[in-house]
């Protein structure tokens, strides 16, 4: 994170014009969300049956590694600027900074010249911390159809028989900006809370299509 001063500003270099990172390690962020919720509905009419599973989470915060990655090699929307001159927001760590007139930075510097601007430097880890993030996902959606004993007669050996087709995670609406909230930047053998909330590279989870039939014999 960066430094600040006594009324939250942030501290910026006399000597760079670039914020003053914070060494000491604080809680930044809370990955845990507000509240989930899931919700299972199901309709039937005459042979058919559609069912539906629907994903609700609230709040909690994600780590996007991605973007970070992405905008330190300067292949990000975020570095399409860096041409451009700019005066970072704070004010100056010049021994007046917790002062009732600290001074206004005004050192203008063009990103594209300073190999600091888009790394940890002027833009550390918690420039990457997307807040509050929420979801509403259709996690499944299965419709199926199930043929009545007249249908099925000429079948002696099946008692019943059914056909179906199934959609995974067809659904996604969020506020995150990455490819997808639900993310996790450790493997299953990782302890303690694990990696949940921290995005490195991750992929979108992919739309899978299932069809196929049941049959009781």
């Amino acid at each position: 994170g960066y430094q600040r001063n006594n009324r939250g500003d942030i501290l910026i270099s006399p000597t760079t014009g670039l914020p003053v990172n914070d060494p000491i390690f604080r809680i930044r962020g809370d990955r845990n969300p507000d509240f989930t919720l899931g919700t299972l509905n199901s309709f039937r009419y005459k042979n058919w049956n559609l069912s539906f599973l629907w994903d609700l989470k609230v709040g909690g915060d994600v780590f996007n590694g991605t973007h970070m990655f992405m905008t330190i090699n300067g292949k990000s929307k975020q570095t399409a600027d860096r041409m451009t001159p700019r005066v970072i927001q704070g004010v100056l760590q010049d021994g007046r900074e917790n002062t009732a007139n600290p001074t206004v930075n005004n050192i203008v510097i063009t990103p594209y010249y300073n190999e600091q601007f888009y790394g940890s430097v002027a833009m550390p880890e918690e420039a990457y911390i997307e807040k509050d993030v929420n979801w509403f996902r259709l996690r499944d959606l299965s419709l199926s159809y199930m043929f009545t004993q007249k249908q099925t007669r000429l079948i002696k050996q099946i008692k019943t028989l059914s056909a179906f087709v199934t959609v995974n995670d067809l659904i996604l609406i969020t506020n995150y900006t990455g490819a997808d909230p639900a993310v996790n930047g450790t493997t299953a053998g990782a302890r303690g809370v694990g990696g949940f909330g921290f995005d490195y590279g991750s992929l979108a989870t992919p739309i899978s299509v299932n069809v196929g039939i049941r049959a009781g014999l």
